[in-house]
């Protein structure tokens, strides 16, 4: 786990690096108004365990986050972010069946969210959230309960 813990940390340095080199030189036709570029760190575990964790603590416009769907098991099964930030989530179904991903927000968020109903084998469903309470939220696969299920805590 730590390892998969460095390499996100290592890609969201290296994402971040270079949206700070985007935001560098180039002429300006605004009066002289620097304005910065948007940044996106993308966090993509794949280590096979089904139990990974992943931690979303960047400064980035939007950052997003896939979810790679197999039989049974998120991966990551677990995920840190900030309040406030713009998160889009990338649920990529990996398996042999059907999924989907529902985050069970309805109680801090008003409502739930989710991918799209069935994600089919080889596709991806995107949904971007931003989280306004602090806490632990849950996120499970409809279709396979009670095991493929994991949280997002959100500081």
């Amino acid at each position: 786990m730590k390892a998969t813990y460095l390499r996100v940390s290592l890609a969201l340095f290296a994402v971040g690096g270079l949206g700070a080199f985007a935001a560098c030189g180039g002429g300006d036709d605004d009066g002289g108004e620097t304005k910065p570029a948007a940044t996106r760190a993308a966090v993509d575990v794949k280590d096979g365990s089904g139990t990974s964790s992943a931690k979303v603590d960047s400064d980035d416009k939007a950052t997003e986050v896939v979810f790679h769907l197999t039989e049974n098991a998120f991966n990551p099964s677990t995920l840190t972010v900030e309040a406030g930030k713009p998160i889009t989530f990338v649920a990529k179904n990996d398996g042999a069946a059907v999924h989907n991903m529902k985050l069970l927000t309805a109680k801090t968020e008003g409502k739930d969210y989710s991918s799209d109903a069935t994600i089919a084998p080889g596709k991806e469903s995107k949904f971007t959230v931003t989280f306004t309470k602090k806490g632990t939220v849950k996120f499970q696969c409809d279709y396979h309960l009670p095991d493929m299920v994991g949280t997002i805590t959100v500081k």
